[in-house]
């Protein structure tokens, strides 16, 4: 980042929006992977629909987790180099699939978990960099609406 850019943060702490960048992306590559594996493992009548879901939101989860990886780097931050890592410096819960990978429900379940822990983590972020850190507050309102799109969806699949 240039000079001007680090000129315009404004009254924040740096280190502290990293470490919650970083824990967007660990979020983000845990939902890419978990809503792979889920789409990979469904089974059942409702299955493909609900696989093909999973898959388009897997591919916008890892977009997701791309351009957190870039402002992080932008920030001076450094990006996990071992993969360990990532369940660690996330905040989302532990993804549990239901036994029967016929239960739609029980998976959407398990991916509505998830869709709430980002909205939290891109709420807090967004609140932490509002009229502080243009840059990253956009991005975090950008991420947080998409997010908030895959919750009501989710919801309206599962019928809540």
């Amino acid at each position: 980042m240039g000079q001007l850019g680090r000129e315009i943060i404004k009254d924040v702490d740096v280190k502290a929006v990293i470490k919650e960048l970083k824990a967007a992306y660990a979020d983000e590559w845990l939902a890419h992977y978990n809503y792979l594996h889920a789409a990979q493992v469904a089974t059942g009548l409702n299955a493909p629909p609900v696989a093909s879901m999973l898959t388009t939101r897997a591919a916008d989860e890892l977009m997701h987790a791309m351009r957190l990886s870039e402002r992080i780097q932008e920030l001076g931050g450094a990006l996990p180099e071992d993969w360990a890592e990532i369940p660690k410096l996330s905040n989302t819960p532990k993804f549990v699939l239901p036994k029967n990978t016929s239960d739609m429900k029980g998976l959407l379940k398990a991916v509505l978990k998830a869709e709430r822990s980002a909205i939290t983590t891109y709420q807090k972020l967004s609140n932490m960099t509002r009229h502080r850190d243009t840059v990253t507050h956009e991005l975090a309102e950008e991420l947080l609406a998409d997010e908030v799109k895959d919750e009501e969806h989710t919801e309206n699949l599962i019928g809540e």
